[in-house]
C-alpha cells in the first residue's frame, strides 16, 4: 500500500456527524503515498480517506454508514437531476490536477462558514483537501468567469472516488451540489471507469441519503457489493455492513 508504513489507532472523535444520536468511532491510519490499486482495495473494505488519515467507522452498536458506489456506465438521471443539468448549462467545468489556490481557499472557507456555520483557517483546507495519498485532481466549476463550485476526486483503480464539493452560496438555486456528481459521473464515463465512489450512504440522514438518488447503485454488505434496490427491499435490521 504505498511506501508508507501503516499504524492502525482507534479514535473516538464524539458525537455522529450524520445523525443525531451516537458516538463517531474510527480505526484509522495515515500514509503518505498509496496506489491507485491499494486504495481500490481499501475502498472495498469500508474505508474512507480524509486528508492522509485513512479511515473505518467502528462504532459501538451502529453499522448504519454503508459505503455507496455508482454504475456510472448505466446511469440513468432522475427528472429532478435532468432539470438541474439543463440549469446549469452555462457552467464551465475544467479538471485539473489538485493545487493549491487562494481563489480556492476562499471560496472554500465561506463556503463553510455559510452553509456550516464552520471557521476554517488556511491550516484546515490544507490538511483536509490538499494533503492526498493518492492521485486527486480538482474539478473547477465557472459561471462567467468566476468560481462558483469546486470538487476533488481521487483515482483509483477504475474507478474515481468522489471527495468532497464546495460551492458559493450565492448560486445555492442552482444545486451544484448535485450538477457536480452528475459532471463527476460523466467525467468517469469519459475516461471509461465504470464506478463512481461516493462515501458512506445513511438512509436516515438528511446528510447523506441523497446519495441513493444516483442510481444503478452498489451498496457494501459485509464485505460484498450488492445493489441498492436489493438492499433496500431487504430486512434493514437483519443486514450488517462491513
Amino acid at each position: 500500500m504505498g511506501r508508507s508504513r501503516i499504524q492502525l489507532y482507534q479514535t473516538n472523535n464524539g458525537p455522529c456527524p450524520y445523525r443525531d444520536t451516537g458516538t463517531w468511532e474510527n480505526l484509522s491510519f495515515y500514509s503518505e503515498s498509496l496506489t491507485p490499486k491499494s486504495y481500490r482495495a481499501l475502498l472495498d473494505q469500508g474505508f474512507r480517506r480524509s486528508g492522509r488519515s485513512v479511515y473505518h467507522p467502528v462504532c459501538s452498536g451502529c453499522k448504519l454508514c454503508l459505503p455507496l458506489r455508482v454504475n456510472t456506465a448505466l446511469y440513468t438521471p432522475t427528472r429532478s437531476q435532468r432539470r438541474t443539468w439543463r440549469k446549469n448549462q452555462d457552467v464551465e467545468v475544467e479538471v485539473r490536477p489538485n493545487f493549491f489556490s487562494e481563489e480556492h481557499l476562499k471560496l472554500y472557507q465561506r463556503y463553510q462558514e455559510d452553509w456550516h456555520a464552520s471557521a476554517i483557517t488556511p491550516e484546515d483546507y490544507q490538511e483536509f483537501l490538499m494533503n492526498s495519498p493518492v492521485d486527486t485532481e480538482v474539478m473547477l466549476y465557472r459561471h462567467q468567469g468566476k468560481l462558483i463550485g469546486l470538487g476533488w476526486v481521487d483515482h483509483v483503480e477504475e474507478a474515481l472516488s468522489s471527495v468532497y464539493f464546495a460551492f458559493d452560496p450565492d448560486h445555492a438555486h442552482r444545486r451544484l451540489g448535485v450538477f457536480s456528481l452528475m459532471k463527476e459521473v460523466e467525467y468517469c464515463q469519459q475516461l471509461g471507469l465504470p464506478w463512481l465512489y461516493l462515501g458512506f450512504w445513511v438512509e436516515d440522514s438528511e446528510k447523506m441519503s441523497y446519495k441513493s438518488d444516483y442510481r444503478p447503485a452498489e451498496v457494501l454488505i459485509k464485505s460484498e457489493w450488492i445493489s441498492l434496490e436489493t438492499y433496500l427491499e431487504s430486512p434493514h435490521e437483519s443486514v450488517l455492513a462491513f
